[in-house]
């Protein structure tokens, strides 16, 4: 039997070869004894998250047994994603996702709504993403509105013919998941690498971030700029035709599982709207809700759904992505990789535009090795030198670093957007191909405007 030797499995073969040569190279002088080996582990797991030869989850798996065989990393960084609240939002998300599916709630949601969102299908794509945006001002988590809208939104996209499999599946999936992500880096609350550099300028430098400022700088445009792009991106690479509606019948009676589920995520929805008042964070909320699906009597699903109904892959694949960072931190391979691409790059003061995109493509590579969660970490740990080379203030510093989070070739980077590729049984590869768009719209569009903005507002000198 012979195995096609695609471009995928080439690439993996690749990076698997390359990182067996960095784990037996000896260490240089000067060099922290753990950077080479992570830095193997990395790019074995890179490049099979990149090519999806095997599922992500495996993968994520393979990087825990590697990481804690090869890198020396103690247990606690490398199964942090299995504490991190990422992972337990993942968690209590996939049980609110399955339940949405399962009790028919979607499919109801979706019937009643198709009328608003109209049949043409550039048209349900811009509403899908426009209320994916919107719902960043009252759901502080990119992944839970991802969890929750992609159900409903696959369900309607099923009455208008877009079967598992169809253009036009993959189209509502990517408009759901990058609605999610892309839109939400100009609202401070919305998204994980915002909340990640919020709190690492807190507590690396004591600069305090308010809500407004971060609005001002980011969302005028690297928020409007994807939501106006997005759905004419989607509908280009992915077209589809709307098939015509048969005439509804009557809906039927509402079960008691829906009341239950609806009224579990109404109060879910309340919880997370209002967490600047009690402070319980988003994950806990979902996997309260999570529980409350699965209870006896109270909840909308038998408990033996769990391990029946729910896939748990993409809970596996967040908490290994989580634990790739850490460990990248831990090593001191990301400070190695951002120092060194920095000393390559001529940056000095008076040299604004520059200075910024120099910036971008530092936090682009640092995202591709330790993905986009991971790097304000890593650059909020250089903001000092960065100002004292720029000339600008560590503050300016770390508020420019956003518009390079849009710069995202590979699903991998983004953990959001493999769950939604899982939910909906898209390939991954479809996602890199808007993805890739969206790397050269953020290149060509977004980071001249955002310059164009900031130096308005008196960021940069001029």
């Amino acid at each position: 039997m012979t195995i096609a030797l695609s471009p995928a499995r080439l690439l993996a073969a690749a990076a698997c070869a390359g990182g067996l040569v960095l784990a037996i190279m000896p260490t240089p002088a000067g060099m922290p004894p753990a950077v080479l080996p992570t830095a193997a582990v990395v790019v074995v797991c890179v490049g099979l998250w990149a090519t999806a030869v095997i599922p992500e989850y495996l993968t994520a798996v393979i990087f825990c047994f590697l990481a804690v065989t090869v890198t020396g990393a103690p247990p606690d960084t490398v199964f942090a994603g299995f504490s991190s609240t990422a992972g337990w939002l993942v968690f209590g998300g996939l049980i609110i996702a399955a339940a949405v599916q399962t009790t028919g709630l979607g499919a109801r949601i979706a019937t009643a709504a198709t009328a608003w969102f109209g049949r043409s299908y550039r048209g349900f794509l811009c509403r899908i993403v426009l209320t994916a945006g919107l719902m960043g001002f009252i759901v502080p988590s990119n992944m839970s509105r991802v969890l929750v809208m992609l159900p409903i939104f696959l369900s309607m996209g099923e009455r208008l013919g877009f079967e598992r499999g169809s253009t036009g599946r993959t189209g509502v999936t990517l408009a759901v998941a990058a609605g999610s992500i892309f839109p939400s880096f100009g609202i401070l609350t919305a998204a994980v690498p915002n909340v990640v550099m919020l709190g690492a300028a807190e507590s690396i430098h004591g600069i305090h971030i308010t809500y407004g400022e971060y609005f001002l700088m980011h969302f005028p445009v690297i928020s409007i700029v994807n939501l106006v792009a997005l759905p004419f991106l989607i509908a280009a690479l992915f077209p589809a035709e709307v098939r015509a509606l048969e005439t509804a019948d009557a809906p039927a009676p509402w079960t008691a599982a829906e009341r239950r589920l609806l009224l579990i995520l109404v109060a879910a929805l309340a919880l997370w709207v209002t967490d600047y008042w009690h402070r319980v964070s988003p994950a806990w909320i979902a996997l309260g809700a999570g529980i409350l699906c699965l209870l006896p009597r109270l909840g909308c699903m038998p408990p033996e759904s769990l391990t029946g109904k729910v896939n748990l892959g993409p809970w596996l694949f967040i908490c290994g992505i989580v634990g790739l960072g850490s460990v990248a931190v831990h090593s001191g391979l990301g400070d190695l990789l951002a120092g060194w691409l920095l000393d390559k790059l001529p940056m000095e003061p008076g040299r604004d535009f520059f200075n910024l995109a120099a910036m971008s493509a530092v936090g682009m590579l640092i995202s591709i090795a330790t993905t986009v969660p991971a790097e304000p970490v890593i650059a909020a740990t250089l903001a000092k030198d960065l100002s004292a080379v720029t000339g600008w203030p560590v503050a300016t510093v770390l508020l420019t670093q956003t518009v390079n989070w849009s710069m995202v070739p590979f699903p991998y980077e983004l953990p959001p957007m493999v769950v939604a590729a899982r939910l909906s049984g898209m390939r991954v590869v479809q996602a890199t191909r808007l993805l890739l768009f969206l790397t050269l719209l953020a290149w060509t569009v977004t980071l001249p405007l955002q310059f164009l903005w900031l130096r308005h507002l008196g960021y940069f000198a001029g």
